[in-house]
């Protein structure tokens, strides 16, 4: 079976009765409309943690994508019929309907910044929340699934901890509780353990740290082990994880790993 694009992996992952539909054209990938700039476009990559969100922009797909138009003209094809919106024309709707499309098959987009993306193209706040509104019921925007899969992504790719990831998620506009939520997912389980109560994260998760945090002490073997110790501090500290969660990894650390 074909691999499908990574908007298209999107779209399956919110409309998972497209699955047909997606699956049948991803087995015909170099047809008349994967072109692309006067050329034939290559398929774009599968999502991996490290590639999926660009440090810019939390992009959920290779930077520089060009944009799916199998997804583009799905989505706007689902969307036909949908009505004339009272005081919003119709073209002008449309075309702002398909600049959202665009724009959410380079990447994923939180409700917030496709927000932004939109009053910069100069349309209309009533507009703008037409076509917000109508995406979120279809399900091409889900700030849950948004913040989960950028909290994954940054844990997995680039260690970063909680306290950051919810930083940078609050940036993108993310509300408070789906961010909380996002963490809660990735970083705890169900087991509640008293490791998991003090410091927040599971024992795998605990676990996964310290073998990223083993990397950064070994390769400062040669420094002195106070700036050692500093140094896994700053990495720590940097990365957004709380005293308690340093503190343990920096005794567990001295423990496994003696001067």
């Amino acid at each position: 079976m074909a691999a499908l694009p990574a908007s298209r992996r999107l779209l399956l992952l919110l409309r998972p009765e497209l699955e047909p539909c997606l699956r049948s054209r991803a087995l015909n990938p170099c047809s008349g409309r994967a072109r692309w700039a006067g050329g034939l476009r290559r398929a774009p990559p599968l999502v991996s943690c490290r590639r999926g969100f660009s440090d810019e922009g939390g992009a959920y797909a290779a930077k520089n994508s060009a944009p799916d138009e199998q997804f583009l003209q799905l989505s706007l094809d689902e969307g036909e019929g949908d009505g004339v919106v009272p005081g919003i024309s119709e073209s002008v709707l449309k075309d702002a309907k398909k600049s959202a499309i665009e724009l959410l098959a380079v990447r994923a987009y939180s409700v917030s910044e496709l927000r932004k993306k939109l009053c910069g193209k100069n349309y209309s706040v009533d507009t703008v929340d037409s076509v917000i509104a109508d995406f979120k019921s279809r399900g091409l925007l889900n700030d849950g699934y948004y913040a989960e899969s950028f909290s994954r992504s940054r844990w997995q790719s680039s260690t970063w901890g909680p306290r950051r990831i919810k930083q940078a998620l609050r940036q993108k506009g993310v509300p408070e509780a789906e961010a909380d939520q996002a963490t809660r997912s990735v970083f705890q389980d169900d087991r509640g353990d008293e490791d998991q109560a003090s410091h927040g994260l599971s024992e795998a998760s605990m676990d996964h740290l310290f073998a990223q945090a083993s990397k950064q002490w070994l390769r400062g073997s040669s420094l002195p082990l106070e700036k050692r110790r500093a140094r896994i501090v700053r990495w720590l500290q940097y990365r957004g994880f709380s005293w308690g969660v340093t503190n343990s990894i920096i005794r567990k650390l001295e423990a496994q790993h003696p001067p």
